[in-house]
């Protein structure tokens, strides 16, 4: 009974350091006194959690509360920007988009990676180019506490397993183990669409949509034309991913098929970039195939919102419009009901930077369960 009693309490003061850091990572800075009102644990728990969290280095005081009543001003705390860094890998199939953020989530720096070589070699191609990568432009602050990795297809992010792959032709190869193997640090991976919706969950206007379908559009030049080949989904529900019993949950290979959305000229790409492009005839016509497999997949779960991502930056505001009103013409009616479509916040950064949050929010939660000791 004593040991599981000691089990309890750890178990107990690991959630409670996972809630005041959490906190302080989504509102901070944040007082000890705020801290203390939002999480209803006394103040005294507050003070030994984030002592712990300051001597571990994880969170450190940043100025005082600008406040107008009289005594002795709070102290702030926030996420120490030193405390680490995390590299997050968007794989789209010809390129590579790398970033690095600094543990508050600040974008320290980004790179791009032509794919060159075969799958199985990659980790070794990105362990010398992100070596490559820290030499050429110094090393951040702080250790590297993790790797997030996004790519087309199925993949088991709890057993960091690519269950199928078509592009890369891969059947159960262990991503996260292969790079854990090159880099000895934690490794998250994701389907690249799923990555790129908690990006915009975290960043982009996901954080006021509530449930919405993230539809990744992802196109590639095929001489004087483009193809939307790269073409996945993700659904953000209840606050948080629904990858669905298998890890399938919007893979959406058979609701299009080749050429059901036809190919377009780069002056249709960059009228749907621009804020003042004209929609011609025929990427009216690609807007409205690509209207009906949204009206689809929204219809499905009664989602009020989409947002669009990929290579391809849709954010033209005749487009978007003429996008949304497709979709509201179709939906099954429904009093009050409406279908909102956002542009991406990210665009092509979209997996990378979600990748990236995945691993700082694994590397958190890790620090929460076992506190390093800093000793002087």
């Amino acid at each position: 009974m004593q040991g599981l009693k000691k089990i309890n309490q750890a178990s107990a003061a690991a959630m409670n350091r996972a809630l005041v850091l959490g906190l302080i990572r989504e509102s901070g800075p944040l007082s000890r006194r705020q801290l203390t009102e939002k999480t209803s644990l006394r103040s005294s728990s507050v003070t030994y959690i984030t002592r712990d969290l300051i001597e571990a280095q994880i969170i450190h005081e940043r100025g005082k509360l600008d406040s107008n009543s009289v005594g002795k001003k709070q102290v702030l705390l926030d996420i120490n920007p030193d405390f680490g860094w995390v590299i997050g890998i968007g794989i789209d199939g010809d390129w590579m988009s790398l970033v690095m953020l600094d543990a508050q989530g600040c974008v320290i720096d980004r790179d791009h990676v032509a794919m060159l070589e075969p799958f199985e070699l990659l980790p070794e191609r990105l362990k010398q180019r992100i070596d490559s990568w820290i030499d050429r432009r110094g090393q951040p602050a702080g250790e590297l506490l993790g790797i997030g990795i996004g790519m087309p297809g199925v993949i088991d992010p709890d057993r960091g397993i690519a269950l199928r792959s078509v592009p890369f032709r891969l059947t159960s190869w262990p991503l996260a183990e292969r790079f854990n193997q090159r880099f000895n640090v934690p490794v998250t991976v994701d389907n690249d669409s799923n990555f790129a919706a908690l990006a915009e969950a975290r960043q982009g206007h996901g954080k006021d949509a509530g449930d919405f379908l993230y539809f990744l559009i992802n196109a590639k030049e095929d001489g004087d034309r483009y193809t939307l080949q790269g073409l996945g989904s993700s659904l953000f529900l209840n606050g948080q991913l629904y990858r669905g019993a298998h890890f399938a949950a919007g893979e959406i290979d058979k609701l299009i098929q080749n050429g059901e959305i036809e190919s377009l000229s780069a002056k249709q790409i960059l009228a749907l970039g621009s804020p003042d492009g004209q929609l011609d005839s025929g990427l009216k016509r690609a807007l409205n195939q690509l209207g009906l497999i949204l009206v689809a997949t929204t219809d499905l779960l009664d989602l009020p919102a989409v947002l669009l991502g990929g290579n391809i930056n849709i954010t033209n505001p005749t487009a978007i419009e003429y996008l949304q009103e497709r979709i509201n013409r179709e939906i099954v009616p429904v009093p009050d009901r409406h279908v909102t479509v956002y542009p991406s916040r990210l665009i092509e950064q979209g997996v990378s930077t979600g990748a990236a949050i995945a691993a700082t929010e694994a590397a958190f939660r890790q620090s929460s369960q076992v506190m390093p000791v800093v000793k002087n």
